[in-house]
């Protein structure tokens, strides 16, 4: 592994005059389905596989500066995390690329950075792709290198980004390989967690409750998902991504009344050792250069103490002159299931309204939940088995007022000869219907779906290397 790349000089912290806002123990007790936050039954034949034998998860659509799906040469361009189907442990998760001219039959495009990551021994986990004013790409994204530290696993997450040229023809859309590829940022330890911090936390705090809750509360560290965000009221940009909290604003084992909620609820709630861990957040962080490659991080946007440890792929709207923050997570991480099954396998899409980026943001629909699902049967394995599961949504501006797409991935889906198979693709694309704090799902389509071609696009031709013709080649 390298080790040069630390990246403290690129990375400095400020201090500001926000308070972080909270997902509260009481906003999570009012988790529950509704009519207008389930998510409906689907057609799993209309559901296909868009890369034969390879997983495709945690996608996301290459936006433009002003945080709309991003017209490159013609083409829509989608990104997301995809490994060979027999490669269980996921220890190849890259990132591939999807172009479309109708934004409905997309082609695979090959691994997004070609055949070199940036380091040999990473994981490719999600973030986001810009097209810059200047007509180039630049993806931001997260480098995963799994490591024991003081005698438990932790998976160390640092941010990287990669500027890319881009040629369109009418033909094939070819994506060069990096012109500028490096690390962009690490947890500071100060507001954001680091693995080494998430590690001795649990050789103190062994967790202590029944697994046979499905809870995961062994100390979990987070820092990934970088999403580009640049304000339109003041032209600032800015990365929004999910961690966890530091040693200096709402560090993991405080306790205050305002991540529990109002004084009526749980007034004698005294927290477990588990729910002690509990301390994820949106975090924050401002490009201060002209090419995004030198960043200042900020004190979180919004934690979860004593609720989660993970609030994932972070998202942002401005809509009706309101910024909303949205989220994604799992019941079963959530610490309120050691005494609410109902949470137990159920996951869900967050959503916070603010008056600005700083907030202060109060939770959507009460409880937060803006979309929701259940998966019967035992903790983890009942996901795994639901060939209606969904998850990791995101929220798409549309042209329709108030009306804004969220896409997923599927963890079933129909091959190119009709079967029924555990293959992870685009799930249905909800349509879902935002009025101040209220949402509801008002509709569904399939409108991510592979090219109608005689062959497949993208075969395993050897671990982890997809062959459509070779990285950016039609």
């Amino acid at each position: 592994m390298k080790t040069k790349h630390t990246k403290a000089s690129k990375t400095n912290t400020t201090a500001t005059a926000y308070a972080p806002s909270h997902w509260t123990r009481e906003a999570a007790a009012k988790i529950k389905a509704t009519a207008a936050n389930t998510i409906p039954p689907f057609n799993l034949a209309k559901l296909k596989t868009l890369m034969p034998g390879w997983h495709f998860w945690d996608w996301w659509y290459a936006m433009n500066e002003q945080n709309q799906v991003a017209n490159v040469g013609g083409y829509t361009v989608i990104v997301g995390l995809a490994r060979p189907v027999d490669d269980v442990e996921s220890a190849n998760a890259r990132m591939v690329f999807f172009y479309s001219k109708d934004g409905l039959h997309y082609t695979a495009g090959g691994y997004l950075f070609g055949e070199k990551r940036l380091f040999d021994d990473c994981q490719e986990w999600s973030g986001s792709t810009l097209l810059r004013d200047d007509g180039k790409l630049q993806t931001f994204y997260t480098v995963a290198q799994g490591v024991e530290l003081n005698g438990n696993w932790q998976t160390r997450q640092r941010f990287a980004t990669a500027i890319q040229n881009v040629t369109a023809s009418d033909a094939a859309l070819v994506i060069d390989v990096p012109h500028y590829h490096d690390l962009l940022a690490e947890p500071d330890g100060r507001f954001y967690e680091t693995a080494e911090q998430a590690s001795l936390r649990e050789v103190r705090f062994p967790t202590a409750h029944s697994r046979s809750f499905g809870s995961d509360q062994t100390e979990n560290t987070c820092f990934r998902d970088i999403l580009y965000y640049k304000c339109p009221r003041t032209g600032r940009r800015f990365g929004l991504f999910e961690a966890n909290t530091g040693t200096e604003v709402c560090p993991a084992g405080s306790i205050k009344r305002a991540y529990i909620g109002s004084d009526r609820f749980e007034p004698e709630y005294e927290p477990t050792i588990d729910d002690l861990k509990a301390n994820g957040c949106i975090g924050i962080l401002e490009f201060t250069n002209d090419e995004n490659t030198f960043v200042e991080f900020m004190p979180p946007l919004l934690t979860a103490n004593l609720v989660t440890d993970e609030i994932e792929r972070i998202n942002i709207i401005d809509h009706d002159g309101h910024v909303y923050l949205f989220c994604v997570g799992h019941g079963n991480k959530n610490t309120l299931v050691t005494h609410n099954d109902d949470l137990s396998n159920r996951d869900y899409l967050l959503g916070f309204r603010g008056k600005s980026l700083f907030g202060p943001f109060e939770p959507m629909n009460g409880s937060g939940v803006v979309v929701q699902q259940k998966s019967l049967g035992a903790p983890y394995a009942g996901q795994e088995q639901n060939q209606q599961y969904v998850y990791s949504w995101k929220l798409v501006p549309t042209a329709k007022a108030g009306v804004f797409d969220c896409v997923g991935y599927a963890n079933y889906s129909t091959n190119e000869i009709g079967q029924v198979v555990p293959v992870k693709s685009a799930a249905p694309t909800l349509e879902v219907r935002i009025k101040g704090l209220q949402s509801d799902i008002v509709g569904m389509k399939y409108d991510v779906q592979p090219v109608q071609e005689a062959a497949p696009q993208v075969a395993p031709s050897d671990a982890g290397t997809p062959s459509a013709g070779g990285y950016g080649h039609s």
